[in-house]
């Protein structure tokens, strides 16, 4: 039995229906039309234009480039498979009714990028933004996209004016400080900067994961302060990751030298060549070979894994998704996975590779997701 919507649409494409309902039925689909464009591949595009173009009704009075319009982007939501036969099956985008009922279609988390200043007020960025912020003494903040920029010059207060870049997007988010050192922000992590850097030392505090290119002065050098760790610029490149409902905080060299030590210890801590980690685990910092591609895949929008436990891969994507995990095994925290997801998925994709992949399975109820072994079989 054909439901309401099948019967609208089919009365739509035979031209019988009342304006309300043709309304109605352009309703659903004219918002998705650029989606689908971008969705199709360029001949298969191509393909679904020609195929609407053949079959407009030649009595509509509409101008035919009018009605080839509407026909697109009536169809872009639709999408059109073309067989060996050479049929086409035709889906229709889910209902808001529909999609309530697909639990997995979480987006990554788009809570917005905050920027505080000194006074406490609070700025919320848009990704697409282009102009100036706002100013501060001598320095101005501006934005060109995803990217803050601070320009200004060094001042002589005694106690710098800070200011603080929180990333609750599910994308990157960069910033140019007012000494060129750039850095970008992974999801859920904040930087606390100067808005000019003045005295003997530039530092910075951060939480979350942030990669640096940090601008050299070896007269001012530059210090990185988390929850766990320093880390001391000698002219480099470097990522942290220092979420802290992580195990371990790790640093990750990319070009020039840096410098690790506990922020408890009075050591000098570690020195690092470029393709080398320091790992701190409590108050233990060693030194281990760097995995580049895995500590810096987050910039390309990719999480990648190599011989990673469930358990860590599944904490970045509580993070990415805002959800909670629940094990209902905990036995599947130790499975072992290898290779890559593409963060901008809804959380479905994500979660049907290491179906595929594993003994594993999931429920996703709200914002929780379940986690359990994936029952076997008889006879397997």
């Amino acid at each position: 039995m054909e439901s309401k919507e099948d019967e609208l649409l089919k009365k739509y494409q035979q031209g019988t229906c009342t304006p309300e309902e043709k309304a109605i039925v352009e309703s659903w689909y004219l918002r998705e039309s650029k989606a689908a464009e971008d969705t199709l591949a360029e001949p298969d595009y191509e393909l679904l234009r020609q195929t609407i173009w053949d079959s407009l009704p030649p009595n509509q009075t509409a101008p035919r480039i009018i009605r080839f319009r509407r026909a697109v982007a009536i169809a872009a939501s639709i999408l059109l498979v073309l067989t060996a036969g050479g049929y086409f099956l035709l889906h229709k985008q889910p209902t808001p009714q529909m999609a309530a009922n697909q639990p997995e279609q979480i987006a990554p988390v788009q809570n917005g990028v905050v920027l505080t200043l000194a006074k406490g007020k609070q700025i919320l960025l848009s990704q697409k933004h282009h102009g100036q912020i706002a100013a501060v003494g001598s320095t101005r903040i501006s934005q060109a996209d995803s990217t803050l920029h601070y320009q200004g010059t060094p001042v002589t207060e005694a106690e710098p004016v800070m200011n603080t870049l929180t990333n609750n997007s599910g994308t990157k988010f960069g910033i140019t400080l007012a000494d060129g050192t750039v850095a970008t922000l992974d999801v859920t992590s904040s930087l606390t900067y100067p808005v000019a850097f003045s005295g003997k030392e530039r530092r910075v505090r951060m939480t979350g994961q942030v990669y640096f290119k940090v601008k050299h002065n070896d007269s001012q050098p530059f210090r990185v302060e988390d929850y766990k760790e320093v880390t001391e610029d000698i002219g480099t490149e470097f990522n942290i990751n220092a979420y802290d409902n992580e195990p371990q905080t790790k640093t990750t060299l990319i070009a020039g030298a840096v410098r690790v030590r506990l922020k408890s210890a009075r050591t000098a801590g570690l020195l690092l060549k470029p393709g080398e980690q320091a790992v701190v685990n409590g108050d233990e910092i060693k030194e281990v070979k760097a995995n580049i591609e895995e500590a810096t895949a987050w910039l390309q929008g990719q999480l990648v894994f190599h011989h990673e436990t469930l358990e860590n891969i599944l904490r970045n994507v509580a993070r990415i998704y805002n959800v909670t995990i629940i094990w209902q095994d905990p036995e599947t925290k130790k499975l072992i996975f290898g290779g890559s997801v593409t963060r901008s998925e809804k959380l479905a994709t994500v979660l049907n590779y290491f179906r595929k992949a594993g003994e594993v399975d999931f429920l996703v109820e709200g914002k929780t997701v379940k986690v359990f072994r994936k029952k076997k079989h008889a006879g397997q």
